[in-house]
């Protein structure tokens, strides 16, 4: 709400970039930080500087993510955007898994701690220089005619309106919200499934990096596809994909590492179109409603989407403790084969399920790029013509 209600000569979001660099920079550290004080609990300071953390990056983050609506109203382009986004988010998570170890070596085991508390002020300067270049560098369009202040209040009341009048808003918020809590539940059981399942602990770091390395590889096809057939259709194929990965991951995963591999290979392709496909049709919903409302609410349609996302992560960690309790899991222990078999079914037929309700929520979308590029006429007509 506060940044759309922000007008300045640096536009409506690069100041919060550009301002909130430094903040957010700093916190980075600070989170790998011991408390200054010995009254202060250990546990008290590491949710303070979270916290801390947590907030500085929203400051950035949904001022961030709202420009790529701003930047252009071209659906392909934006689909481009978001596939350069989720290479870089890959590119950088890569770097952090890959990196980091090797940095660590360069300590002795005893300053593990001051290893992480350099490697996080190294990242917080990466930061930093990357969030103001992004700010300093980038050019919003001017404000649109249509667009106008509102009180807090005003802007609370438009809250339900804004989702109401909005259909594919609220496929693509219960798409982010099945995908957080469902498919989620693959990637943080495979720890479990290569220590308990398996017995190869020691390669979990390659099961975890192997669906980013195939997002990497993977994102030019999907932008492709989206280009040639629709948004719509390549997060239907990405779906039906991951879920015959899941499957087969349920019936041959623990026969042999090939087949735990290659079934996370099917995942990782498939599932690698959900996060370029969902924030490229994102955008799409602010000009729907735009058309149905006369008012642009990129900033709280974003900035709402980063909380369902956030909100149905912590409902899916939530979930999937009081499954594993339910299936008699007890860490560092030899499991039973009825606690086995748990962890397997959690982690596959729960995302298989997912996907499935994923691909019955996409096959009714119907923003595509013609429909959206009618919208921008309407649009474009009420401006001049109000």
């Amino acid at each position: 709400m506060l940044t759309g209600n922000t007008w300045t000569r640096l536009g409506k979001y690069r100041p919060y970039i550009v301002f909130g660099a430094l903040p957010f920079a700093l916190s980075y550290p600070l989170a790998f930080t011991a408390s200054p004080l010995t009254i202060i609990p250990v546990e008290l300071w590491a949710l303070f500087t979270h916290l801390l953390l947590r907030t500085t990056y929203t400051i950035v983050g949904v001022p961030f993510s709202s420009l790529q609506a701003r930047l252009t109203d071209d659906a392909q382009e934006r689909t481009v955007l978001a596939g350069f986004r989720m290479v870089g988010a890959a590119s950088g998570g890569l770097t952090v898994v890959l990196v980091t170890p090797l940095f660590m070596r360069l300590f002795s085991e005893e300053h593990q701690a001051l290893a992480f508390l350099s490697a996080s002020m190294i990242a917080g300067v990466v930061i930093f220089l990357a969030l103001l270049y992004c700010g300093l560098v980038m050019r919003e369009p001017v404000t649109v005619k249509s667009e106008q202040r509102a009180t807090l209040s005003e802007d609370i009341k438009s809250i339900g309106p804004m989702f109401l009048s909005n259909p594919p808003l609220i496929r693509l918020f219960a798409i982010i919200i099945t995908s957080s809590i469902c498919l989620g539940m693959f990637g943080k059981n495979i720890i479990y499934f290569f220590k308990y399942h398996l017995e190869r602990p020691d390669l979990t770091v390659w099961a975890l990096v192997t669906p980013a390395i195939l997002l990497l590889l993977c994102v030019p096809f999907w932008v492709w596809l989206a280009g040639k057939r629709s948004e719509r259709d390549a997060l239907i194929l990405g779906g039906c994909i991951a879920g015959l990965g899941y499957v087969l991951f349920f019936l041959l995963g623990e026969f042999s590492l090939f087949w735990a591999f290659f079934s996370i290979s099917i995942v990782g392709i498939g599932g690698s179109a959900l996060p370029v496909m969902f924030w490229s049709m994102l955008p799409d919903t602010v000009e729907y409603g735009q058309a149905q409302t006369g008012r642009r609410a990129e900033a709280k349609i974003f900035g709402f989407a980063t909380f369902a996302q956030k909100a149905a992560i912590g409902i899916n960690a939530l979930v999937l403790g009081l499954m594993l309790d339910f299936v008699g899991f007890v860490p560092n222990v030899a499991q039973s084969p009825s606690a086995l078999l748990g962890i397997k079914a959690t982690m596959t037929i729960v995302p298989a399920i997912g996907s499935a309700i994923i691909i019955m929520l996409a096959l009714g979308y119907r923003l595509n790029q013609f429909e959206h590029a009618k919208l921008l006429k309407q649009i474009k007509d009420e401006t001049m013509h109000p």
